[in-house]
C-alpha cells in the first residue's frame, strides 16, 4: 500500500547514534496524522536520534498502522535491538480518575461513562504518579496488534500521560511556574491549567484555525473564571516564534514563554537544530513509569 507522507525533520548524532553496548531505549509517538520516534543511550543518558514524519491521510488508525509496518522496514534503527521500548498513543480520547476513586474491577464503568470504546478499541491504562490519577484510553485493536508484531514486549502509554507527568514534575521542583500551559500540534492542541503547583484543569481540542483554538482556550478560562490578561502561558508544540498563534497569543496573556527541555536527560549537538519545547512529549516518554 502505498501512504503519502513528508518527513518533517531527521537529526542524528553523526559519530554513534546506537551505544555498542546495546544500552539503548526507543521511544515512539504515533497520531492518525503523525509519527516520530528517538533513540536514548541510557550509558550517557544522552539522545542521540529523532525523525519525525506527516502523513498526507490523516484520521485513520488503520492507515497510522500500514504506515507503522512500513515505516519500520524502511528505517533500520526501528528494528535494531533496544532494552526497552515504549510507544505513545496520541489521541483526544482519555478520561482521568482519581487514584483514591479509581478501582480496576469498574474500569468498564469508568470507560464507559465517558469514552464509550466500541469492539474495535480495547480500553489501556496508566498510572500517574505524579498526578496521583490513573488515565484511560481506548486503543485500536488493529494498531495493538501491529505493535506487538513490529515491537513486542513494548510499554504503550497515551501521549497525555508523558505531558502531564514531566509537566508537573518540572513545576513542583521548581524549574517553572506557569498557570497556562498549552502544547500544539498540526490539529489540535491541549491546555494544561495550574492553581501553585496543582494541576486543575486539563484538555485537548480539535482545531483547524487559530480562531478555533482561540475560541476554545477563551472557553476553558471561562468556565474556571479566569482572565486571561492574568496569566502567565508557556508553550509547548511545535510552534515557533514566527507563528501566528505566538504573535496572538502575546496580544491576551500577562506574558509567554516557551517551555524548557528536561534536565533528565543530554541531547547531542544536532539537537541544537531544534527548538527545546518541540517533541516534549516524546522525548520525555522515558521518564513515565
Amino acid at each position: 500500500m502505498h501512504i503519502p507522507f513528508q518527513e518533517l525533520l531527521s537529526i542524528h548524532d553523526t559519530e554513534n547514534v546506537l551505544n555498542a553496548s546495546g544500552k539503548n531505549f526507543l521511544s515512539i509517538e504515533l497520531s492518525p496524522g503523525g509519527f516520530s520516534y528517538c533513540v536514548l543511550d541510557t550509558e550517557r543518558f544522552r539522545y542521540t536520534l529523532l525523525e519525525s514524519f506527516r502523513l498526507e491521510h490523516t484520521g485513520s488508525y488503520d492507515v497510522a498502522a500500514d504506515f507503522l509496518e512500513y515505516i519500520a522496514k524502511e528505517k533500520k534503527f526501528l528494528t535494531a535491538y533496544y532494552q526497552r521500548i515504549s510507544f505513545s498513543l496520541v489521541s483526544q480520547k482519555v478520561t482521568f480518575v482519581p487514584a483514591e476513586l479509581f478501582s480496576y474491577l469498574e474500569k468498564n464503568s469508568f470507560s464507559n461513562f465517558n469514552l464509550y470504546p466500541d469492539k474495535d478499541f480495547k480500553i489501556k491504562i496508566d498510572k500517574l504518579n505524579n498526578l496521583s490519577a490513573y488515565a484511560l484510553y481506548p486503543f485500536p485493536k488493529v494498531l495493538l496488534q501491529k505493535i506487538n508484531y513490529l515491537f513486542p514486549g513494548c510499554r504503550i502509554r497515551h501521549n497525555s500521560t508523558s505531558l502531564i507527568e514531566n509537566i508537573l514534575y518540572m513545576v513542583r521542583y521548581g524549574r517553572f511556574s506557569p498557570e497556562l500551559v498549552l502544547n500544539v500540534q498540526k490539529d489540535h492542541f491541549e491546555i494544561l491549567i495550574f492553581d501553585n503547583s496543582n494541576l486543575i484543569f486539563y484538555n485537548s481540542f480539535s482545531y483547524q484555525s487559530w480562531e478555533d483554538l482561540f475560541y476554545y482556550l477563551f472557553f476553558a478560562l471561562e468556565q474556571l473564571d479566569l482572565q486571561a490578561e492574568k496569566l502567565d502561558a508557556m508553550l509547548y508544540g511545535e510552534v515557533s516564534i514566527e507563528s501566528e498563534l505566538y504573535k496572538k497569543i502575546r496580544l491576551y496573556v500577562k506574558s509567554v514563554s516557551f517551555g524548557p527541555r528536561s534536565e533528565l536527560f543530554k541531547y547531542s549537538d544536532c539537537f541544537d537544530d531544534i527548538p527545546h519545547h518541540y517533541y516534549f512529549s516524546l522525548l520525555n516518554l522515558n521518564s513515565c513509569g
